[in-house]
């Protein structure tokens, strides 16, 4: 299921004084102290020393957010003295908007910024009134009011181009690329941003707090657009300015965004420690809107992970703060995660009603998360047998991914259409869907693959670029140590151009000879060369091929178990399953590779653990440690050995941890002495039974491992101390004929 994921905007407001100022010390008794003092220049008509006692205080309540200084301004605002004064009256409700936005009150905030606005227009103050709309675009975005938003920000904008104030116009870019973002344009969000950047270089100095903020809001855009390392670089850049400054504040959110990147390379240990410390961080924090957001992703986390349960507690959490404010689009992206827990915990009709309600709050038809209601939707339908209206919903979802060019969603669109159509019974149709579910499958991979190569490309120009010119210093040198020699040399040139013209004639005719061999050698071997390019390319394809045919296969046994009610009949369906997985891998594996013979055993075993670790996921805490050397096996052996770390690991999963609720699974590959290699899969579970002979086992994956450790000429040792464990010992050119 499609799940969204809510994100840490940072959005740029505006105000009369800069975040990283210095806050004066602040007294217990402070406050009545410039109220006083504050009521004494206003009487005074000092309204310029008033106006800055209004943004210390502003400063001071930013801080604490304690509920006095909200008190203040209330107070200050009902002060019939001061209530002539347009210019006071502005800051007055600018200070307190600002107050209002940081304790995530966004409804009051938007009311205030407007009475801000309307008064900062009265006393002719037109650069703080564009301020005002910037700050009122900034709650319309958070309410979900993109393009009011818009609206707004391009008001300010040529406010800030007539006074020449770069810093105004870059908050303006920066918040357009924002709003964008949120409607799912990336390209031009992503535009906005490079003008921002522009900008902020032509007044910022490298290590400026504000930067953290901008390289977080751009990683958005880049992640969005699969950019994802572009994206680490920038949270990486943040990360050092956030550290130089001690901003604990930037180097908390930081780290949940890296949490995201963790999630999106697997490193769940990375991803987990990254959003405790953040919720360690937000623990006593006045700051709602944080707080809520730092709930829904630890909801996402749970969801993510299978603890539906607590999933569901911070979810939940997280709704009722959006719902007070009002904020449509997190209502609507809560809602729809809640759907997603209830179609995991099986209860599908529940998830129907939690994606209904998703509707009521998705206003803009064309961005990914009403593709993915459309497809959520779809999805549970299909599950209580209405694969009719699940195809609709699917053929709508996939326009729309289509329209806004999004591979992966198109890729899963396609994989529930196949699944509505077998649900109709509609096979050819299914079977076809699938296909194309697999030509995107691939068509995300190649996407990335090719970045990556064009960003190793650009790497060797550059550095081919710094190789000549450093060819061409060294030639200059040589020319000029020549010049100062040239003199010396030329009446020795003369002697040896005779005699070089008299041995000439003698080569001469060898060179001739051996000019015509080397040219007949050259063109056979550039035809050597051309052949193997050839076959390299075919066997690329073949394994491609095989790949995507055991996809496939895989694919169709998964529908087929949808359909089953007997449950030894979809375990052996589902162990089938993985069994083909395991031989896909491999093929996927050769055609990635340069190397066409070979496979990292390392690298397959890791993404073997990750695939069985999903496909026998359970509410139990069990950890599967990888522990493998870096092995390269030919194919031949490496498809037996993939195929018994598929039984022996699926079988630990499955029965070790049966009177438990944790423990640990082992696989270890080392190589042992040239040659010989050793594979070891152990658990802390149950053990065997003492009773069990693997010759006589009627258990058919018992009998592939005894079977397969046979072809390649191995011995099987097998104990129980207490867990199981099973240890093969083979040398790599030891198989079976």
């Amino acid at each position: 299921m499609k799940n969204n994921i809510v994100y840490t905007l940072f959005f740029v407001l505006f105000a009369a004084f800069e975040t990283s100022a210095q806050v004066p010390q602040w007294a217990q008794d402070s406050l009545a102290f410039y109220e006083k003092k504050l009521a004494s220049h206003i009487s005074k008509d000092q309204l310029d020393e008033g106006k800055a006692v209004v943004g210390k205080i502003e400063r001071a309540g930013s801080n604490s957010l304690d509920p006095v200084f909200f008190e203040f301004f209330e107070r200050s605002l009902e002060n019939k003295s001061y209530q002539s004064q347009d210019a006071l009256m502005a800051e007055l409700h600018k200070s307190l908007g600002m107050l209002e936005y940081f304790r995530g009150n966004i409804q009051a905030a938007l009311s205030t910024f407007n009475d801000a606005r309307l008064y900062y227009i009265k006393s002719d103050e037109k650069k703080m009134a564009a301020g005002m709309s910037m700050n009122i675009g900034v709650m319309q975005e958070k309410i979900g009011q993109y393009d009011s938003a818009i609206s707004n920000y391009k008001l300010a904008e040529p406010v800030f181009k007539e006074f020449q104030d770069a810093k105004g116009l870059s908050n303006v870019y920066e918040n357009l690329g924002l709003a964008y973002y949120q409607e799912d344009d990336f390209d031009l969000a992503l535009r906005y941003f490079e003008q921002t950047d522009s900008l902020l270089n032509t007044y910022l100095d490298p290590n400026e707090i504000r930067w953290v903020g901008f390289y977080m809001n751009k990683h958005l855009v880049l992640f969005k657009m699969n950019r994802v390392e572009e994206g680490l670089k920038l949270l990486l850049k943040g990360f050092q300015i956030a550290e130089t400054n001690k901003h604990d504040y930037y180097i908390s959110k930081l780290g949940e965004m890296m949490g995201e990147v963790y999630e999106l390379r697997g490193q769940t240990d990375k991803q987990y420690e990254a959003l405790m410390k953040s919720k360690a961080f937000f623990k006593d924090s006045k700051n709602q809107q944080a707080v809520a957001n730092l709930n829904y992703k630890l909801g996402v986390y749970h969801y993510q992970y299978g603890v539906m349960d607590s999933a569901m507690v911070y979810v939940e959490k997280s709704l009722a703060y959006f719902k007070e404010n009002q904020m449509e689009s997190s209502i609507g992206m809560v809602l729809n995660t809640m759907g997603n827990i209830a179609f995991m915990q099986e209860d599908y009709e529940k998830a129907i009603r939690y994606y209904q309600q998703t509707a009521e709050y998705l206003k803009n038809e064309k961005t990914q998360a009403y593709a993915g209601f459309l497809f959520n939707m779809g999805y549970s339908l299909n599950k209580v047998g209405q694969s009719a209206r699940a195809l609709e919903y699917m053929q709508q979802a996939l326009e729309i991914r289509k329209l806004l060019k999004d591979l992966g969603g198109i890729r899963d669109a396609y994989q529930g259409i196949a699944e509505a159509q077998e649900g109709l019974r509609n096979y050819p149709k299914a079977y076809e869907a699938f296909k194309l579910f697999h030509i995107y499958y691939d068509s995300v991979f190649n996407e990335v693959k090719s970045r990556q190569l064009a960003e190793l490309e650009t790497v060797y120009e550059t550095e081919k670029k710094d190789q000549t010119i450093a060819v061409l210093e060294s030639e200059k040198e040589i020319q000029n140590l020549l010049s100062e020699k040239q003199k010396a040399q030329i009446s020795f040139s003369i002697g040896g151009l005779i005699l070089f013209l008299g041995l000439a004639g003698v080569f001469f005719r060898q060179s001739k000879i051996r000019k015509q061999h080397n040219h007949i050698l050259a063109l056979k071997n550039e035809e050597i060369a051309k052949q193997n390019g050839e076959r390299e390319l075919l066997l690329k394809e073949i394994h491609h091929r095989v790949k995507n045919n055991l996809q496939i296969i895989s694919s169709l046994l998964s529908m087929q178990t949808r359909g089953l009610q007997d449950e030894k009949v979809k375990g052996a369906m589902k162990e089938s399953q993985s069994r083909v997985k395991t031989m896909a891998l491999i093929h996927e594996k050769l055609y990635q590779y340069e190397n066409l013979s070979k496979i990292n055993m390392q690298e397959y075993m890791m993404q073997l653990s990750d695939f069985l670790t999903q496909t026998y996921r359970s509410d139990k805490q069990i950890n599967v440690i990888v522990e493998a050397a870096e092995i390269n096996l030919d194919m031949d052996m490496a498809i037996p050995i993939g195929l018994i770390t598929n039984e022996l690991l699926s079988n630990s999963l499955k029965y070790a941890f049966e009177d438990r609720d944790f423990g640990e699974i082992h696989i270890i590959f080392s190589e042992e002495e040239s040659g010989n290699y050793k594979l070891r899969v152990e658990d802390t579970g149950k053990g065997l039974d003492n009773d069990l002979d693997i010759e006589k086992s009627k258990s058919l994956g018992l009998k592939l491992v005894r079977t397969l450790t046979r072809q390649i000429n191995g011995q099987l040792k097998i104990s129980s101390n207490p867990g199981a464990s099973f240890e093969i010992v083979f040398k790599e050119d030891a198989l079976a004929a």
